[in-house]
Formats: structure tokens, C-alpha cells, sequence
């Protein structure tokens, strides 16, 4: 019984060990893709290529209202290979028919503050209009080409983002909301959008 009861330990002891050394062959393999820490680039292998996602420099900006509104929203720039995208969400278009338009800039040589003053600097970069939607939002999206960058954009003279009221006649109407661009960035937060090389879509 001894003998016996010795040698099933010492078979449970070999199965113990062989289970140890499978378990650490199948946990060392990583896949097919790593990561930096930061999170910045990511590559992974697709079909037996290797596709490199980058993480592109986006900044979020508030627009708050402008004389008494109540309209307010963001404006969201990202560089990306076409140029660099200003996307504008906007809320509280109430009481407008769906479909009104409003214009939108970039102005360089002055802040809201002036705007709000009456004193409204020129417009550096239009932008596409807002379009107003049933529930009172409204959206449009503008690439500005030519390699602006927004180091370049927040450098500089001061400039601003002005989303103005509804066309009424000839001159342009009194801007609705506003947010300044600074190498601060006042209200902005920075995210990063996803740029995917070897034929991948950017986001």
C-alpha cells in the first residue's frame, strides 16, 4: 500500500508539472499588434499586413451665447490628411424652421468679447453654414486646406469662432455663439481622432 500510494503522488506530482508547462506556452503569445502607453500608435496585423493606427491632434472648443441667445454648442478641430476639420454641434435653435441657416466664421484680430462689444474682427476662415434640424440642434462640417495646422490656427493674432444669427437682409447678422481659440484654449479639452495609414479611413 505504501509503494502503491508513493507512486500515485509521484504520478500526480509529473501531471501537475506537465499542466504548469502548458499553461505558460499558451500565455506567452501576444497576437498580432502592440501598443505604445500612451496610447498614441497602435499597430496590428490585418490579413498578414501591418496597419498603423496614429491618433490625431483634436481640440474641443466651447461656444457659449452671445447677447442673450441661449444658444450654445462646440466646435471640434482635428487635423487630418485632407486638412484641418472644424465640425460645429450647436443647441437651442428653438422656435426656427427646419433648414435655417446660419452662417459661421473664423475671425482673426479680435476675441468675443469684442464681438459681444460691437466690435467684430474680420473673418479669416468661413466656415460651412449650420443648418437648423426639427429638434432645435444644428451641425455642419468645413476641412480648411492648404497644411493649416491648429498650432498654426492658435498662434498668432487672437481669433475666434462665431456661429452668427438667421440671414434677415443684406449685412451679416450678430453672431449667436462664440468661442475664442488661444494657445490657452479657454474651455477646449483634447481628444485624440483616429488617423489609420495603409489604406484605412480616418475618424
Amino acid at each position: 500500500m505504501t509503494i502503491k500510494a508513493t507512486l500515485s503522488l509521484a504520478l500526480m506530482f509529473v501531471a501537475i508539472l506537465g499542466s504548469f508547462g502548458c499553461g505558460s506556452e499558451g500565455g506567452g503569445g501576444g497576437g498580432d499588434s502592440s501598443s505604445t502607453d500612451n496610447g498614441e500608435t497602435t499597430a496590428t496585423t490585418i490579413g498578414g499586413q501591418e496597419v498603423t493606427s496614429i491618433r490625431a491632434p483634436s481640440t474641443t472648443i466651447s461656444l457659449t451665447p452671445s447677447r442673450d441667445s441661449g444658444v450654445s454648442g462646440t466646435a471640434t478641430l482635428t487635423e487630418t490628411p485632407g486638412g484641418l476639420e472644424v465640425k460645429l454641434d450647436i443647441q437651442n435653435l428653438i422656435g426656427e424652421e427646419v433648414g435655417t441657416e446660419h452662417i459661421a466664421h473664423i475671425h482673426e484680430g479680435g476675441t468675443c468679447a469684442d464681438d459681444r462689444a460691437g466690435n467684430g474682427a474680420p473673418v479669416r476662415y468661413p466656415l460651412s453654414s449650420v443648418v437648423t434640424a426639427q429638434d432645435g440642434t444644428g451641425t455642419s462640417t468645413t476641412v480648411l486646406q492648404g497644411g493649416l495646422t491648429l498650432d498654426q490656427l492658435s498662434s498668432g493674432d487672437p481669433k475666434y469662432i462665431n456661429v452668427h444669427a438667421a440671414q434677415t437682409g443684406n449685412e451679416t447678422p450678430p453672431g449667436i455663439a462664440c468661442g475664442d481659440l488661444s494657445p490657452s484654449g479657454g474651455d477646449t479639452t483634447t481628444s485624440g481622432g483616429e488617423t489609420t495609414a495603409a489604406g484605412g479611413t480616418t475618424r
